[in-house]
């Protein structure tokens, strides 16, 4: 008895020691933080990384398009980008990249798996659709992206795919997230998407819509390919976005950094960048209706555009510059472009200080951002609707994109409490009705051409929609001429003159993939795409091509 009496202790002795051991050394487990936590607390961290890839890159791509550019030359670095050129050995222009590959990347990823487990189809499905998203958003910026090896464990180095094995990706992405959307079979001891969905409040048919605009997104980039079809692109609008309820918006409750707008006046991200002479010769009747007077002037020009002290609105162009910056007295002084969040001030007026007073349009610390709007989807039926030859469904797609930017900015309530866009009075029906009546909107299908869709939606997508007009900028070789007219599509946009000094004479075409993820750690699987090259930046994509 006394033997088995020892063993018996001893085994519990281990027994203790065992379990202490493991409490020990299990570093990793903590009840306030779960490890594998249920993907409707990770859902919303998704929603708030968007605008962290979309505007930090922003800066650089608005630059391209000539939505906003620099307001001196000081800086050699943003001279260079006003110019289309770029940065070498550095993440600037990065972030998109970051983002779909460790913002949002595995993140999504695990909301998927755990929600596939749990019969999550809401999360599984909205996942899906920003999975979708990610990947469309880089592979149009950058060209060739890693994608069949993406997320890959146990791997150093990751190849590239490229761009048509990725849009075809995509597409299969997007309808698998519809699949799951559309599955009510829920189980009831599940979280549900409205608990943690703050853009849509857990809609699944608001989801849907997204996707479907998605999946129209991606079809309309093939306008130069043979196997264009733009009937599928009009299936997809119809069953996409339809009204301003249905925008994908991301809210921000602007009480600390991380939770206020990028394009804020507190984060002052924007204080050195100007509105481009481009947008305000869209806007105040130069290009659109041949002449800058009042009543040429686009209404919408006072929410959107700052004005000088002179009440003059002007912009700068690319490289140049605002030729009165630095001017402070005299008459001068008062033609200097304003900074972006209000009329008359050049400089910010509340940098790391919450206000709502300096703010314009987007460019605030509580507005939205938007990512996706019903006007955009409007725009995309319209030229899809041109190009097979429907100029009757292209003339009512236009006119309905226009007003449906203008219920966008006269908009009263927005989710989560954000402010109105507008900041003075909304835009007046009279108004409204001046501006369709005017010279700048075509109101026959005899009148309308590729040029006045593709410049309305320019303005409509002006300061938000910058890698959407970056792509429809692409798809016309930037200077591009409607067959029909002989005159450019984008009319009055002219090249930077000169380019920047890498692009050789060649205008920008896609991005050099992050810095310190891929020319530090993946250059062999670069080099195969020929991503070393000097002038990767301006070759172009496949997407563009015939």
């Amino acid at each position: 008895m006394k033997k088995i009496f020892s063993i018996l202790v001893f085994a519990a002795i281990l027994a203790i020691s065992f379990v202490s051991c493991k409490k020990y050394l299990d570093v990793n487990s903590d009840p306030v933080n779960p490890q594998t936590p249920d993907p409707s607390s990770v859902f919303p961290t998704q929603l708030a990384g968007i605008p962290r890839g979309l505007q930090f890159d922003a800066r650089y791509c608005a630059r391209f398009i000539q939505n906003l550019l620099s307001e001196n030359t000081s800086s050699a670095a943003n001279v260079n980008f006003d110019r289309m050129g770029y940065t070498a050995s550095s993440d600037a222009n990065g972030d998109i990249w970051r983002q779909a590959y460790y913002g949002l990347g595995a993140n999504l990823e695990y909301i998927i798996g755990k929600g596939i487990q749990a019969q999550q189809w809401d999360y599984v499905g909205a996942a899906l659709v920003l999975k979708g998203m990610m990947f469309q958003y880089a592979t149009d910026y950058h060209g060739e992206i890693i994608f069949s090896e993406a997320f890959k464990e146990n791997q150093a180095f990751f190849k590239y795919d490229d761009q048509e094995t990725v849009y075809k990706g995509i597409d299969s992405i997007l309808r698998l997230g519809i699949s799951y959307l559309l599955n009510t079979e829920y189980n009831p001891n599940t979280s549900r998407l409205s608990k943690t969905d703050y853009v849509y409040g857990g809609s699944n048919a608001k989801w849907i819509k997204l996707a479907y605009g998605l999946l129209a997104r991606n079809f309309h980039r093939l306008t130069n390919k043979s196997t264009y079809q733009p009937d599928s692109v009009i299936a997809n609008c119809d069953r996409s976005l339809a009204v301003i309820d249905d925008d994908f918006l991301i809210p921000f409750d602007a009480q600390k950094n991380d939770d206020a707008n990028f394009f804020g006046t507190y984060r002052n991200n924007l204080t050195v960048y100007r509105q481009s002479n481009y947008i305000v010769k869209l806007m105040n009747g130069t290009i659109l209706a041949g002449k800058d007077t009042l009543p040429n002037r686009d209404p919408r020009i006072r929410h959107m555009l700052t004005v000088s002290s002179d009440s003059i609105y002007r912009g700068v162009d690319p490289g140049t510059g605002d030729p009165f910056w630095g001017i402070t007295t005299g008459v001068n002084a008062r033609k200097r472009v304003p900074v972006p969040f209000a009329d008359s001030i050049y400089t910010n007026p509340s940098v790391s200080a919450f206000q709502n007073t300096a703010r314009k349009y987007v460019f605030g610390d509580k507005v939205v951002f938007p990512v996706m709007t019903a006007s955009e989807i409007q725009f995309m039926k319209a030229e899809a609707a041109f190009r097979k030859g429907d100029k009757g469904t292209a003339l009512t797609a236009y006119t309905n994109g226009i007003n449906l930017h203008f219920d966008f900015i006269n908009r009263t309530t927005f989710p989560r409490g954000n402010l109105p866009l507008y900041t003075t009075n909304p835009i007046t029906a009279t108004e409204r009705t001046n501006y369709m009546n005017s010279p700048n909107v075509k109101k026959t299908t005899t009148e309308l051409g590729l040029s006045d869709i593709m410049l309305q939606k320019y303005i409509a997508l002006w300061g938000w929609g910058f890698f959407e007009t970056f792509v429809d900028m692409r798809r016309y070789h930037w200077v591009d001429v409607d067959p029909v007219t002989g005159l450019k599509v984008y009319a009055g946009f002219d090249l930077p003159s000169p380019l920047a000094p890498e692009n050789l004479n060649k205008p920008v075409y896609r991005v050099r993939p992050r810095f310190n993820s891929e020319y530090v750690w993946n250059r062999d699987a670069l080099l195969i795409i020929g991503g070393l090259n000097g002038d990767y930046h301006t070759y172009e994509t496949w997407m563009s091509k015939p």
